[in-house]
């Protein structure tokens, strides 16, 4: 209360509104002097100044009017400690009445969510891109090692398409298709070009068994027959043998760890879990089969207001750790019985998911041939299609060009994608 009453005061004696703007402090701090507050912000915004003592008193008769001396730095850091004691009071007896209830899960995920909701310094600094140039710096650094800023997703034109690949900082990356078209090996495919970049992956796998997800990966590396692997066909053995025996010699090479439902405690997957499953091992990117096989940490009477939140929730930890997450999403009916391309109105379950999203990509197959449809290139330009032939049994993607296309003639899948080496697609 006192803190309160102190920087009103201060607002009033000095006429000086800059301290709240420059400190973005809103009435959400003021616990019990909102409407005072509320008032003073609403005159500043209308009439571009803090109300004088005698206007404000006529409105709030009985406030008391004292000097202060203290400092705004001092006031600020108390507004803080203030606000912080009354939130973690109210958390702890939210976690407590959930104990009470049987609810574990829910009082863990809230406390957990507290550390990130309590308050800190939010002093709002924006930039001045006229006088500050400081991403020079950055050009110079994606000129010399652009690998320090994306990572390729295994496919070179798409690469080319995306701008650079995945960004290693920025991208909430989507793959969506229907049921059965290869969204999995495509993300095992991503990964597995992370793995060779020498990053930590994981991959959170919500229906296959790690065995038949390391079987695509081995059928994607090596291109042994991922039938022969996976049904144990004998001819293939020494090659196997041969593949396994040299999996791990390579000098540059991440990690890939996998996690599946069984392995966490009462098979609840939910996005408090993949943060969990980020922190412990350090990871570099993460991947998500798929969104619909996440578990929601509330109660929601529609479905498409589950997938918003699990949505929103995995683009605020992508945020928060600055690594890239790429999620498998299930599409919709809509533009496969229209015949036209898919956009981001065809993710299915919710529109949160296109709007989230950084890069959004269609899969769609036909016997050999396989389509990647990009609705969403923050980075890149939209190529509409491109087109592969492949083999999903030997793991090989063989670029078919468009004629009209020369940026995108067919080239080695191993040749490395670096724009800032001189290459340019737009």
């Amino acid at each position: 209360m006192l803190t309160e009453l102190q920087i009103i005061n201060l607002i009033l004696a000095t006429r000086d509104f800059s301290f709240i703007i420059d400190n973005n402090i809103s009435s959400d701090y003021f616990l019990n002097l909102k409407k005072e507050f509320i008032f003073i912000n609403k005159h500043y915004v209308q009439y571009g100044q803090v109300p004088d003592q005698a206007t404000f008193l006529k409105s709030f008769p009985e406030f008391e009017i004292i000097q202060v001396n203290e400092s705004p730095e001092y006031l600020l850091n108390e507004l803080y400690r203030q606000y912080n004691e009354k939130f973690l009071v109210a958390t702890f007896n939210n976690i407590r009445g959930l104990l009470m209830d049987g609810k574990t899960d829910e009082a863990m995920t809230l406390l957990t969510n507290s550390a990130n909701n309590a308050s800190g310094n939010r002093k709002m600094d924006a930039v001045d891109i006229l006088t500050d140039t400081s991403r020079y710096d950055s050009y110079i650094e994606k000129c010399h090692d652009f690998n320090k800023f994306y990572v390729t997703t295994g496919f070179r034109e798409l690469d080319l398409t995306l701008g650079g690949g995945i960004d290693r900082q920025n991208s909430y990356f989507v793959i969506s298709a229907r049921a059965g078209i290869g969204k999995t090996l495509i993300m095992v495919k991503f990964a597995a070009a992370a793995v060779e970049a020498g990053l930590k992956v994981g991959m959170y796998e919500g229906e296959m068994t790690v065995d038949k997800i390391a079987g695509r990966y081995d059928t994607l590396v090596s291109h042994i027959s991922n039938s022969a692997i996976t049904h144990g066909n004998i001819r293939v053995s020494n090659a196997y043998k041969n593949y396994l025996d040299n999996l791990g010699n390579k000098k540059k090479q991440g990690k890939f760890y996998i996690l599946t439902r069984d392995m966490v405690a009462d098979n609840k997957v939910t996005v408090t879990t993949l943060r969990n499953f980020v922190e412990k091992y350090d990871l570099d990117i993460l991947f998500v089969d798929q969104l619909s096989l996440l578990d929601t940490e509330g109660h929601y009477r529609q479905s498409f207001e589950q997938m918003a939140d699990i949505s929103k929730s995995l683009k605020n930890l992508q945020v928060q750790k600055r690594i890239p997450i790429v999620v498998a999403s299930q599409q919709n009916r809509s533009s496969l019985e229209s015949g036209e391309l898919a956009g981001t109105q065809n993710l299915s379950l919710s529109d949160r998911i296109g709007q989230d999203a950084t890069e959004v990509i269609f899969l769609s197959k036909d016997d050999s041939l396989m389509k990647i449809n990009i609705a969403k290139a923050r980075d890149g330009y939209i190529k509409n299609v491109l087109t592969y032939e492949v083999d999903f049994d030997k793991g090989t993607f063989n670029y078919i060009p468009d004629e009209d296309e020369p940026d995108l003639e067919r080239k080695s899948e191993e040749e490395p994608v670096n724009l800032g080496e001189g290459e340019n697609i737009f």
